[in-house]
């Protein structure tokens, strides 16, 4: 009996790790949500084909920390785009250094979205927002309009927006 306890209870260990850590990528950002590192976001959108939703933010930001709320709680409409997405969330540090990841500046929060090949698409927007910042969000509804752009644009293989319930 011992000998199997051993390798149960570090399978175990395994599995929590594994499932902690995928639930810290979400950092406030909804729990229920897949998100990804970047590296990870960019092999899996290059393999499947979906477009990136990019989602860069800090820790100690208030207006962040405002929208985290919006993606906390279950949220129909993300819930339904996300998945003809891949999620990418860096906060703090891990913010990327190029240029085109912030092309109207390092303003936080920001969302960007982003082809299969990782290159940003720069004109999908906040057109609900401020002019002077159009990658920053702060509500649900402005996420949603832009994620639905965003597949109006550049549709994963497997999506058609006659089965998509938005």
């Amino acid at each position: 009996m011992e000998g199997i306890a051993l390798p149960v209870a570090l399978a175990g260990l395994v599995l929590l790790t594994s499932v902690a850590s995928e639930a810290s990528l979400a950092r406030g950002f909804g729990d229920h949500l897949d998100w990804k590192t970047q590296a990870d976001g960019l092999a899996e959108a290059k393999e499947s084909g979906k477009p990136i939703m990019m989602l860069i933010h800090k820790s100690w930001c208030s207006a962040c920390n405002a929208l985290k709320k919006e993606f906390q709680n279950p949220n129909d409409d993300i819930d339904k785009l996300s998945k003809h997405f891949v999620l990418v969330n860096l906060e703090d540090d891990e913010e990327p250094r190029e240029e085109k990841y912030g092309p109207d500046g390092k303003y936080i929060p920001r969302i960007l979205f982003l082809h299969s090949d990782g290159e940003p698409d720069v004109d999908i927007q906040n057109v609900e927002g401020n002019p002077n910042y159009v990658y920053f969000y702060s509500q649900a509804s402005e996420v949603t309009a832009s994620m639905k752009e965003a597949l109006r644009k550049m549709p994963p293989k497997d999506y058609s927006p006659h089965t998509t319930e938005l």
